[in-house]
This record gives structure tokens, C-alpha cells and sequence, in this order.
């Protein structure tokens, strides 16, 4: 320890000396000199083609006050500073201090260092540390961009600048507007850290306040809620975006959002991969879609959701585990797809459909959808439709094909064409049950109103029974078909993300009393 700490102090002895060693400004070339005694004993006047040399740098002017007592000088008329054959600065005036190396520029001020130039009326130039600052209005460019604002500093040896207040770079095919910007003159990247706002050519719009953007690949990497816009009226949200501009690809990754205005669609998820140009997407990781087109919003959400657009026609798909949820219809199944061509929306593997006290079951669903609603429900393979009466009570329908018409979100009409079954449990003026009305028929229609059998239409050669619920036993109110799935129901639009499994035939008790 004592050897150490003797060490250190020997070190920050001599420290000061190498950091603060001084050197002298020499004056190489003047056509006159002179003393001014008014102005300063010590003061040199020199005239035509002066030339000082300090630090490996020439400093020309027309006329200049000399110091040499403190080692600096204020120059006057085509101020150039020329340091080494890479970085040149101009001006009107100029006052350097050679103990700080600090040369501060005013009027007419051009600094040129390789391909960058920068234009201003007032730059401090710190030769130590070549960093320039300039301060009410300056202009950076390079052969890319052109970067206004009111303050900057300009880093040399990083080929870093950084900019504030009313920052605007210019490119032939778009422009950036930020509070602060950060730009490196060399890999041609603009480091977002503050509110700004990147337009391409009116056809897409950024909106970030953390990340980067390169300039000359259109290329960026986004952070903190940043907004991607595209004309169309398409927009992509997420905590971190990668946005490629040229070609419209966008991978998100976090509560990221994908927001198409003109279809009233949102699809949600924590990874995402998607082109905002041509409406390409694929979303994983609690991947939603709403549909927001009608008074009530339809959430679902499935494992894996995919959609795309050819040159016409949308499409989607949802793998695995679909479930949605809106009031007034509910539903789930494995898979899910959705073709604008046709307009249908298609349900694959046990799939079921409920509306208000209606349940539609199949081995294939399709819902047709008009105006962004839907309109019509078509069940193939094993169809069946259940209207529940009360917990022990339930209308069924079976045959080859069953389709239910809605209106207003409401279940209106019911038809079954082929092998038509139905068990129905009709009411007295009282609404007590009066019995089991069993039918068997080629096809059957049932006419609703609000949400209870208006009348029933059986053709062409109607076979039917009304038993006693006395005599009945409990499978005997049954179809062998009849599962009722209310366990797995989505009830609201959180419930969507809940894992069901495949849902069990429900026995259902039935005390054979008549019931309300």
C-alpha cells in the first residue's frame, strides 16, 4: 500500500506539467510591424500577409494584434487557418490564446475538414481538442446532407457533430426536423436523442425520440414508442423498431402495434415481422387483432398471425389456439383464416361459435362478412346448433348444413338443409315447458325474434313427436352430438388470452319437473 500510494502521487506531480505545458506562438511572416502604445505596450501591429505557427497549424490574416507576452494574438481580413492538409478554417476576425489553443471566429466563418464543411458567423475552435462550436445559426454539410440549426459543435477527430434547437437535415429524398441530432460525417448516421420527425418523400413518416438513422441506407433502429406512418394509412408502434425505408421492411419487437386506418384493423404482439409498403405481416408472442370497423371492436388472438395483400385482396391467417371475443359474438377454434377475394372467414378444428344464448358447432365453420360485418354463418360436417332454454333445458338442430343469417348482430334465421333433427322445448302462454317437440325432416327453417323461436318452417315431408318431460330420461333430451362448450367461452376481451383445453361433454341433471 505505501508503495502504491507513492507511485500515485509521483504520477499526479508530473501530470499538470504535461497537461498544462505551454508553447510558443511564433510569428513567421509579416510585410510591417509595429508598437501601439494606446492599445498595449507590449502590442505588436503587424500588416500585410501575416503568418503565425503554432501547434502544427499555419494561422494567416491581413492584420493582427500580437501578444507575445501572452502568447496570443487577435487577427483582422481573410483569416486562414490551415492545420495539416485536412481541416481548414476561415473567417473575418479571429483571437487566439496559444496557452488554451483556443481560437474563437466570428463573421463569414467556414470550416472544412475533408468532404464536411461547416458555415457559420460564430465559432469557438478548441485546437486541443479539435471540437468546434458555433452558436446563433450555423450549417453543416458533406456530400449527402445538408444539417441546420442554432447551436452545434462539430467533433473532428470523431467526425461526430451534434446539433440543438430547430434542427433540420436535408436529404435529395427526405429530411429529418429534431430538437437535438447527432451526426456522424463518416458512416452518415443521424443519432436521434430528442424529439424529431423523418419525412421520405410524403410517402412515409417517422416519429421517434431514441435511436439512429443511416442516411444513406434509409435504414433505422428505433426506441421508446416510436411511430413509423406510411401514406396509405398504415403505422407501426413498438418499443423497438428496425425500419428499412427503401424496401418497407419493419421488425418489432415489444408491445408493438401495426395499425391500418383504412381496414379498421390492429394487430398486436411482442415479435413481429412486417412490411408497411405492400401490408405484409406476421405478429407471434400474444399476437392480437382488433377489428375496430364496427360500434363494437372484435379482439382475437391466436399463437401465430399471419396477413398479406396481393395486388387486389387481403388475407389473413391464425395458428393455433384462436379464440375472439366481441359482445355480441364469441368463438374459438385451432385455426383461422380470412380471404377478401371471397370474403369469408374460415374456422378449422373443433371450432365453435356462440351468440348471446346461441352455441354453432361443426367440423367447419365459415362466416361470411359484408361491409365489414358479418353477416352470414355457415356450418358444414357434422353441424349442430344449440340454443340454450336454461341450464337444463337446451333447442337443438343437426343436419349436413347449417346456416344462421344475422342482422344487427343478431342471430335472425336459422336453415338446415339436409337430414334435418331438431329437439325443441316450446312454452306455454305462461312460458312453462309443455314438453320435447322432436322433428325429423329433409329440411328445416327457424324464423328468431329477439333471440327466442318466432316460428319453424319444416318441408318437405315433416315427421315430428311433443313428449312429456315427465316420461323423459336424460338422454333422451340429448342429441349424441350435443356438447355445450360454455367452459371454454371467451367472456371478455382479456379472456381471449386464456389456454382452454378441448372442452368435454357436459352432463347436464335434469330433476324431469317442468320448468321456467
Amino acid at each position: 500500500m505505501k508503495l502504491f500510494s507513492k507511485i500515485s502521487f509521483s504520477i499526479l506531480a508530473v501530470l499538470p506539467m504535461f497537461v498544462f505545458a505551454k508553447t510558443n506562438v511564433l510569428l513567421e511572416h509579416a510585410e510591417s510591424l509595429s508598437f501601439d502604445k494606446k492599445q498595449n505596450a507590449e502590442c505588436q501591429v503587424l500588416r500585410g500577409n501575416v503568418r503565425f505557427r503554432h501547434e502544427g497549424a499555419l494561422l494567416h490574416c491581413d492584420s493582427a494584434y500580437f501578444y507575445s507576452n501572452e502568447n496570443s494574438f487577435d487577427a483582422f481580413g481573410h483569416i486562414r487557418m490551415e492545420q495539416g492538409d485536412t481541416l481548414f478554417v476561415y473567417g473575418n476576425t479571429l483571437k487566439y490564446n496559444g496557452n488554451t489553443q483556443l481560437a474563437t471566429l466570428r463573421g463569414d466563418v467556414i470550416l472544412i475538414n475533408r468532404n464536411t464543411t461547416l458555415e457559420t458567423n460564430f465559432l469557438d475552435y478548441n485546437r486541443a481538442t479539435n471540437v468546434a462550436y458555433y452558436f446563433n445559426g450555423g450549417k453543416l454539410y458533406d456530400d449527402s446532407n445538408t444539417l441546420t440549426s442554432e447551436k452545434g459543435y462539430y467533433f473532428a477527430n470523431q467526425k461526430q457533430s451534434e446539433f440543438k434547437d430547430s434542427v433540420k437535415l436535408t436529404n435529395p429524398d427526405f429530411h429529418i426536423i429534431s430538437d437535438t441530432l447527432r451526426y456522424n460525417v463518416q458512416s452518415k448516421e443521424a443519432n436521434i436523442v430528442g424529439p424529431s420527425d423523418v419525412f421520405y418523400k410524403d410517402e412515409a413518416h417517422i416519429y421517434s425520440e431514441n435511436g439512429w438513422y443511416n442516411t444513406t441506407k434509409k435504414y433505422s433502429t428505433l426506441y421508446n414508442r416510436s411511430v413509423v406512418t406510411q401514406k396509405e394509412g398504415r403505422s407501426v408502434v413498438a418499443d423497438t423498431i428496425f425500419y428499412d425505408q427503401l424496401t418497407g421492411d419493419c421488425k418489432v419487437r415489444k408491445n408493438a402495434l401495426l395499425v391500418d386506418s383504412v381496414q379498421k384493423l390492429i394487430l398486436t404482439g411482442n415479435y413481429g415481422d412486417a412490411n408497411i409498403n405492400n401490408n405484409t405481416a406476421l405478429f407471434t408472442d400474444s399476437a392480437t387483432v382488433i377489428n375496430y370497423s364496427e360500434g363494437d371492436s372484435l379482439f382475437l388472438h391466436a399463437d401465430t398471425i399471419t396477413c398479406w395483400k396481393d395486388s387486389i385482396y387481403n388475407t389473413a391467417h391464425a395458428f393455433h389456439n384462436v379464440r375472439f371475443y366481441r359482445k355480441d359474438l364469441q368463438g374459438k377454434c385451432d385455426s383461422l383464416a380470412y380471404t377478401q377475394r371471397d370474403s369469408l372467414i374460415t374456422m378449422y378444428f373443433e371450432p365453435v361459435i356462440w351468440n348471446e344464448n346461441n352455441q354453432l358447432t361443426g367440423n367447419l365453420i365459415q362466416m361470411h362478412v359484408d361491409s365489414n360485418s358479418i353477416d352470414k354463418i355457415i356450418i358444414t360436417e357434422s353441424a349442430i346448433a344449440v340454443m340454450q332454454e336454461d341450464t337444463a333445458h337446451y333447442n337443438q338442430l343437426l343436419g349436413r348444413k347449417i346456416v344462421g343469417f344475422i342482422n344487427e348482430n343478431k342471430l335472425q334465421k336459422i336453415e338446415v338443409t339436409g337430414n334435418a333433427e331438431s329437439k325443441f322445448f316450446p312454452r306455454d302462454k305462461d312460458s312453462l315447458f309443455v314438453g320435447m317437440n322432436t322433428t325429423t325432416s329433409e329440411n328445416l327453417t327457424i324464423y328468431m325474434k329477439e333471440n327466442k323461436i318466432d316460428r319453424v318452417l319444416i318441408f318437405p315431408t315433416p315427421n315430428g313427436t311433443l313428449s312429456p318431460l315427465d316420461g323423459l330420461v336424460h338422454e333422451d333430451m340429448f342429441f349424441p352430438q350435443f356438447v355445450w362448450h360454455e367452459g371454454v367461452r371467451p367472456t371478455s376481451k382479456e379472456d381471449i388470452y386464456r389456454r382452454t383445453p378441448t372442452p368435454v361433454r357436459k352432463t347436464i341433471k335434469t330433476d324431469k319437473r317442468r320448468r321456467k
